[in-house]
């Protein structure tokens, strides 16, 4: 299909910009401005890739490495996708955006199209539905785990329900929230929305690389299981002879002589 006339573009960029001031003028004040920032902390990159990153291992649920694969992976491609796009396409933000309040740390954060907190949780949400079968088998597996976690689980189909229905909200009502905010145009907002629905399809059709994340849990299992076996001979050789076994040993000589102790 031939592209359309730069007449014809101009046009629709006209429309958009005067109805996203008419939703901005006309409802940014219907939530609080702290709501507002919130929503768009939740949704940084800076603050959702550390929080999924610690979150795989914390929890450590093989059930969950799939979602986990495609939800780090998927952040990553989300993040030069939305950058290139900005570059390419240099759309300025709206007059009326607050920029003294907005953190910019790349100068492609300085271009609105498209929204890159947009893209970033219709994503997350997409992905949280597709996983949904995945997400219900870890909340089982949680449940027997038992622990802090376990505790806070109740029926795994409502739990699950009630947090694809959360994921999916907090998404909605944060891409709105760009608009009036003032962050970026109705256009801008929707083009993220849509691109971060065909990344959630792709990351879990394709960037699915739970071998990769399970290697990592294993040998951070291995040195646990290790570093729990030094601390128990540490514990017996004072009980034994009254002094504590060195504290800068090579790490490595140490855990030889534990599992030759432990055998």
């Amino acid at each position: 299909m031939a592209e359309p006339p730069p007449a014809l573009i101009q046009k629709v960029l006209k429309v958009d910009t005067k109805f996203s001031h008419y939703l901005h003028s006309k409802f940014h004040t219907l939530l609080p401005i702290f709501f507002h920032l919130i929503l768009e902390i939740s949704a940084d990159f800076r603050f959702s890739f550390p929080i999924s990153f610690s979150l795989l291992f914390t929890l450590s649920l093989p059930s969950l490495l799939p979602f986990f694969s495609s939800l780090l992976l998927g952040l990553l491609l989300d993040l030069a996708a939305v950058g290139l796009i900005k570059i390419l396409f240099r759309r300025p933000r709206p007059p009326y955006n607050h920029i003294s309040s907005m953190s910019t740390p790349v100068s492609a954060d300085h271009f609105s199209f498209p929204s890159g907190h947009s893209s970033r949780v219709s994503f997350v949400a997409a992905l949280v539905f597709l996983y949904k079968e995945a997400i219900e088998v870890a909340v089982v597996e949680l449940r027997e785990k038992g622990g802090v976690f376990g505790s806070w689980v109740g029926e795994e189909g409502k739990l699950v329900d009630v947090v694809v229905v959360g994921v999916c909200a907090w998404a909605v009502v944060t891409a709105i929230s760009r608009v009036l905010l003032g962050r970026h145009y109705f256009f801008d907002v929707f083009a993220g929305f849509c691109l971060g629905v065909i990344e959630g399809v792709f990351s879990f059709r394709v960037l699915r690389f739970e071998d990769l994340f399970s290697c990592g849990l294993r040998d951070r299992g291995n040195y646990d299981c290790r570093l729990s076996k030094l601390q128990k001979c540490n514990c017996k050789v004072i009980m034994q002879t009254d002094f504590e076994l060195p504290k800068h040993h090579h790490l490595s000589l140490v855990f030889g002589l534990v599992d030759k102790a432990v055998e």
